[in-house]
């Protein structure tokens, strides 16, 4: 009986050790618009996919990030869907490594036509998708 069980033990001991581990790389990507804010895109990819995205924007001239500033950038009013712009990033986020950044298509003013990101995020969103893949391109 000794002997059956430690056959059973070593056995799944060695298939335990066949399993492949996931390769992670983490990459960053910037991108400056016409108003001169900067943002960084920073994500990591798991076996050559995206499983991280984080984007963030200076906020025009302010010491803090869009982010850092949450509901002090006072953009929800102005907003049609009633969101703040970093409840816009992160629905975006969430987005791109559920359906991958070449899934989004733009219009000619740099917004998602996808009816599926509009629900999420309408603001202008083109400078933001460069920065995901310049840093998608830099992940090492």
């Amino acid at each position: 009986m000794k002997k059956v069980v430690c056959i059973l033990s070593c056995g799944l001991l060695l298939a335990g050790c066949g399993s492949k581990t996931a390769v992670i790389k983490e990459g960053k990507g910037t991108y400056t618009n016409d108003k001169k804010e900067v943002t960084t895109a920073n994500v990591k990819t798991k076996d050559g996919k995206l499983s991280e995205v984080e984007i963030d924007e200076t906020a025009n001239g302010k010491d803090q990030t869009k982010k850092e500033l949450g509901n002090a950038y006072n953009m929800k009013q102005a907003s049609k869907i009633g969101k703040e712009w970093y409840e816009q990033i992160a629905f975006l986020e969430n987005y791109i490594v559920k359906n991958g950044v070449d899934t989004i298509k733009l219009n000619s003013e740099g917004k998602a036509e996808n009816n599926d990101v509009k629900t999420g995020c309408t603001i202008r969103i083109d400078g933001f998708i460069q920065a995901v893949k310049e840093a998608e391109k830099n992940a090492k």
